[in-house]
């Protein structure tokens, strides 16, 4: 299953944001355009979790935060090795078990 990796475009001052709200963050507009996130980002911080909530499976769990051209994302690193500045790439998967139930979104992959 193929995901598009979108941001939300404020129409009126073109902030954009990785999620959408209901207004926007620097001008509280409410009208946005879907816009294509850039499809590299570069892990600006990170950290290792030991004690995880129910249905991740794959202790310890990376998370980071990576910039995709001024848009900053968390999610989950998928590497053992992490290192501040590398270049990561948004992929569609599992993201844990929730009440019996898959948990699908964007992780992010090194990209070497």
């Amino acid at each position: 299953m193929e995901q598009k990796f979108v941001g939300f475009k404020c129409k009126a001052c073109g902030r954009v944001m990785s999620t959408k709200h209901d207004r926007c963050l620097s001008c509280k507009a409410t009208e946005f355009e879907e816009v294509e996130l850039p499809k590299v980002g570069k892990l600006t911080t990170y950290t290792k979790l030991y004690t995880l909530p129910q249905g991740i499976e794959m202790p310890p769990l990376t998370l980071g935060i990576a910039d995709f051209s001024g848009i900053r994302m968390l999610g989950q690193v998928s590497t053992d090795y992490p290192k501040i500045g590398m270049l990561l790439k948004p992929v569609w998967g599992k993201l844990r078990k929730l009440n019996e139930k898959d948990i699908y979104g964007f992780k992010f992959e090194p990209l070497e």
